[in-house]
């Protein structure tokens, strides 16, 4: 029940006749990589961490060195979100694909014009890409918090820099 009413809902907001599963797969593939690239952040991180401690000669243990304190956040994180605006750009270029698929490929750009809902083409080209950017916005938004959350409960009180926030709000919007 629910897969037929996902379908003809999929059907009413894609452009009629066009293949959409090369889209599909091609944004199933751009966000995994995007996801995958934002682990970059956590590569960054673990050196970062290991650079806070040093081998003690007495007891060939690992300790923190005094003084020691973790590079910030926004050096850690920067360039981490990429790969989701570069799929975001994509997809805005799928939008003007839909868009000339109407004009160039099927001639239906007529048949659109003449329809009832004046909203119908617009609706059919832009659907499918602005849902793909929102879901990339978000993404992109909880790697942000999922990275600050490791930043903050891994990183021991003392190594974090002076004046660092531990609100992730006010590390946000502190402009």
């Amino acid at each position: 029940m629910k897969f037929t009413r996902l379908r003809s809902l999929y059907k009413t907001h894609t452009p009629p006749g066009m293949p959409m599963k090369g889209e599909y797969g091609f944004f199933i593939t751009g966000w995994c990589a995007a996801l995958l690239y934002t682990l970059l952040f956590v590569l960054r991180y673990v050196n970062a961490r290991a650079d806070l401690y040093g081998c003690d000669p007495a007891t060939g243990r690992r300790v923190l060195l005094a003084g020691a304190v973790i590079t910030d956040f926004s050096e850690l994180f920067d360039g981490t979100w990429t790969g989701f605006f570069l799929l975001a750009v994509c997809m805005v270029g799928f939008a003007v694909w839909h868009y000339a698929y109407f004009r160039l490929g099927t001639q239906s750009i007529y048949l659109m014009r003449r329809l009832p809902d004046p909203w119908e083409l617009h609706r059919r080209c832009l659907t499918l890409p602005c849902l793909c950017i929102a879901v990339c916005l978000v993404s992109a938004g909880l790697c942000l918090w999922f990275s600050y959350l490791i930043y903050v409960c891994f990183t021991p009180d003392i190594c974090l820099p002076a004046g660092f926030p531990t609100s992730f709000f006010h590390y946000v919007f502190r402009r």
